[in-house]
């Protein structure tokens, strides 16, 4: 279950890249791992986690999904 709190700050770590990057090509790459990160916790999301894991994930995964839409992904 750690797993998916890590693979949410990591995915918000590109999408923080792709905010960040003046290159085209290097913003495009890294926006597509965060939403890579995005969709694979989504399908995994039916595990048990403990009330303030869910909470942190919850957060983790709003602010990832902003942070996409800010970079032209669409949900």
């Amino acid at each position: 279950m750690d797993f998916l709190l890590v693979d949410s700050q990591i995915a918000l770590t590109f999408s923080g890249i792709a905010l960040r990057a003046n290159d085209s090509d290097k913003r495009r790459r890294t926006a597509q791992a965060a939403r890579k990160g995005y969709d694979t916790i989504m399908r995994l999301m039916d595990v048990d986690l403990s009330q303030g894991e869910r909470d942190k994930l919850d957060a983790n995964l709003q602010r990832l999904k902003n942070e996409l839409q800010t970079l032209g992904q669409t949900f």
